[in-house]
């Protein structure tokens, strides 16, 4: 989730949330594939069209599409992967949510509420919070 979230952050996660919150919003969340926690802003919400593979995918009820903030030569210029999101494991059912991630608490120097989308959405929709 680089630039919004680096390694070493600790996050206030609201558990309590039970289905998935406005585009915009970073959620953390089991992967679909590997169960594993992660960390991705929601894209795109029950009902919406997400641009993917040269068309548009409509997204079901009780679903989300999740995105890495950092682009893949942002991720390789800081040592990693590309980003693993949405773009590979498709849409994700509200069962794999573990809540919304709404404030870091640390290190002392980065305390504050986590920001907003960084940038523009792809397909030009604004993504504000």
């Amino acid at each position: 989730m680089l630039p919004a979230i680096t390694p070493g952050d600790w996050l206030l996660v609201d558990p309590t949330t039970r289905c998935w919150p406005r585009p915009g919003a970073i959620v953390v969340f089991r992967e679909p594939e590997t169960d594993d926690l992660a960390i991705k802003r929601v894209r795109a919400r029950a009902g919406e069209r997400v641009p993917f593979n040269g068309g548009f995918i409509v997204i079901g009820a009780d679903e989300a599409w999740l995105e890495a903030d950092a682009t893949v030569a942002d991720a390789q210029a800081a040592g990693y992967g590309p980003p693993i999101d949405s773009n590979r494991f498709g849409p994700v059912p509200v069962s794999q949510l573990v809540g919304r991630a709404w404030f870091r608490y640390g290190p002392p120097g980065r305390i504050g509420r986590l920001p907003g989308r960084i940038g523009r959405l792809p397909g030009g929709a604004s993504g504000r919070p």
